[in-house]
């Protein structure tokens, strides 16, 4: 007997292997599996504006790094005693406007470097509902708390999604040809937006997102939201809230993803980074005894392993 509904999913045409650089941007689902790629020994830049979830947004992001189009002062504004970006998700923020700006229009300098030269492009998309500043029709990457009678929210169409990403994906390959784009659904229910108004939002990605993929080369697809909402049809796989998905139900998405796009020597070498996480999670009771001092030699000599091996890869 069989108490789930399996998706099945085949292996992907093309791997990740330690070699790529790979980016990822969009709702907090993505930073799960940015960590995850992180701690298997992936070199990943994730969320350079922070969490964000409307396909709108993901797209400015992208298209300020693509073009170096940096933040000036009107960019800002300031809640209680804190400067923030619309653009940004609140942790980027400071109480030295100056300061702010120069912070983020770093990293936008050394997130295009980045984009150059990454494989691989991850977005996961949260969201089809978009706050934005009833005075000029800004799309918010985060609403910062500011006035709710500043603000108003409208539901995106799927032509409208679609047409962003595909003018924002056309710039990304100006400046890397070679990309190669994945696409996801965050399964994490909005429910602040009402039960009806989320599935209605989820129904708008997943349509977009389809018609992207038909007309898009080298971008597909990872069903992340079915394999929660059907395979992993219960409550025990959730947090707390019932709304973000557990440790458990990462792990397994995690492995989902990794046979679908990585090759067995790949899932290997993650299992040899696993354990070089774990080693250096060690935390000492006496830092200058013998065995710690032999500890940090093993850490030492499988960080070496590892680079050698990463090395014949590239």
């Amino acid at each position: 007997m069989n108490f789930t509904t399996p998706i099945p999913i085949s292996k992907h045409e093309i791997n990740i292997s330690h070699k790529d650089k790979i980016m990822l941007l969009g709702s907090c689902f993505t930073e799960n599996i940015g960590n995850k790629l992180t701690t298997n020994g992936f070199e990943t830049l994730i969320n350079p504006f922070g969490i964000l979830y409307n396909p709108i947004s993901i797209n400015s992001c992208l298209n300020r790094i693509i073009e170096l189009k940096y933040l000036n002062s009107d960019s800002l504004v300031q809640v209680d005693e804190f400067w923030y970006s619309y653009e940004h998700h609140g942790k980027f923020r400071d109480e030295n406007k100056d300061k702010l700006l120069q912070t983020i229009n770093l990293d936008i300098t050394n997130t295009n470097l980045f984009l150059k030269q990454t494989d691989w492009l991850i977005i996961t998309l949260g969201t089809a509902w978009v706050f934005f500043l009833k005075e000029n029709n800004q799309i918010l990457g985060n609403c910062h708390k500011l006035n709710p009678q500043l603000i108003d929210k409208r539901l995106l169409s799927t032509e409208e999604i679609y047409k962003d990403t595909i003018l924002t994906i056309n710039k990304i390959r100006k400046i890397n040809p070679n990309i190669k784009i994945i696409l996801t659904v965050s399964p994490i229910r909005h429910w602040k937006q009402g039960y009806r108004e989320n599935l209605i939002s989820k129904s708008t990605l997943h349509i977009a997102v389809d018609q992207i993929c038909k007309t898009t080369n080298n971008c597909s697809y990872f069903p992340a939201y079915e394999i929660v909402m059907d395979e992993l049809r219960d409550y025990r796989f959730y947090q707390a809230d019932m709304l973000h998905p557990s440790e458990v139900t990462v792990d397994y998405i995690w492995e989902k993803f990794s046979n679908h796009l990585f090759t067995d020597s790949t899932i290997s070498l993650c299992k040899d980074y696993l354990k070089l996480h774990s080693m250096k999670q060690h935390k000492a009771f006496n830092p200058e005894s013998q065995g710690y001092k032999k500890h940090l030699i093993k850490i030492a000599n499988l960080e070496q392993e590892l680079y050698e091996k990463r090395n014949k890869l590239i």
